[in-house]
């Protein structure tokens, strides 16, 4: 009997994914691939974009001689092409405690959506895909690189065994993952972000060093930017460390509480785009089709 596929969630309609084919991850350098492709490459060739002359010699096909340049200086030249070919995409998503805190949220699965339709979109293209998770055990999981549309399935399987629990250390995680790989491409992380600013910034140092294009997906819930009063006080339990501790929760400290999370946020938003890396901010409140198929592209993200 053939193998039982896994189920995708409820998001991925034909339609939704019909809508997906359309897209492409956009890069905002060029790296070399394995096999023809969409995506300009280093390699110089036989592709559709003029990069070049160089002077003719023994050998050179004389279909790429430019001849009006011929008859300006005597001389031959070949044109030279950007090749275009595929690309590696490595998605990196956040598997800590606090990705799936206030479940009624769905933050995590929100963020599992995102990267499910992100790889849908690299896996149309017929590009390369690879999915890590950044988790709180020692040995981090990762898929092996997939190619082809029907490979959704098995990201989804790998997805489906898999929940966030505890607390990671984001930079040790993403060095686990990053000592196996040897293909720089297009990196995209998927994360709350609700970790001190030089954690993250570790973070981005490392995918730099790899020689990642990064972009970044910051994830919040309702409850994140919006947290119900509890003036009476509560007794809080820390979803990744599991201490606990009373706390008063007033109109005042929310007032406070959302002032440092914009600050936050904006200092994230600010590093981003210093460093060059494509950021994106999505709320649960918000739709995930629409989100990818109208405001990633806007963003510069996909195209």
């Amino acid at each position: 009997m053939p193998e039982k596929k896994a189920a995708l969630p409820s998001l991925f309609t034909p339609q939704f994914l019909a809508r997906l084919e359309t897209l492409r991850v956009r890069t905002r350098r060029q790296f070399l691939g394995s096999r023809p492709g969409g995506h300009l490459s280093l390699r110089r060739g036989n592709g559709l974009e003029f990069v070049d002359y160089r002077p003719y010699t023994l050998g050179d096909d004389p279909r790429y001689i430019d001849w009006k340049l011929y008859s300006r200086t005597d001389r031959f030249y070949i044109k030279l092409f950007q090749e275009e070919e595929d690309l590696y995409t490595y998605l990196f998503l956040d598997l800590s405690a606090s990705m799936g805190h206030p479940a009624s949220n769905n933050k995590y699965e929100s963020a599992r959506d995102l990267a499910l339709a992100l790889a849908y979109v690299v896996l149309a293209n017929d590009d390369a895909v690879k999915l890590h998770l950044l988790g709180s055990g020692t040995r981090q999981p990762a898929t092996p690189f997939f190619r082809g549309r029907q490979r959704l399935f098995d990201l989804a399987a790998f997805l489906a065994l898999h929940q966030p629990t505890g607390r990671v250390e984001m930079p040790t995680a993403l060095a686990q993952h990053l000592q196996t790989l040897h293909r720089p491409g297009k990196a995209i992380w998927i994360s709350d972000f609700l970790f001190p600013a030089p954690v993250y910034q570790a973070g981005f140092n490392l995918l730099r060093a790899a020689n990642f294009d990064i972009a970044v997906l910051q994830v919040l819930g309702k409850e994140d930017i919006d947290p119900p009063l509890l003036p009476a006080g509560a007794r809080m339990v820390d979803s990744e460390s599991g201490e606990t501790t009373l706390v008063r929760f007033d109109a005042s400290a929310k007032e406070e509480y959302q002032r440092r999370l914009e600050l936050h946020n904006r200092t994230l938003r600010s590093y981003c785009h210093q460093a060059g890396v494509h950021s994106a901010l999505f709320t649960t409140s918000q739709d995930v089709s629409t989100f990818v198929l109208r405001e990633l592209p806007a963003l510069g993200i996909l195209r």
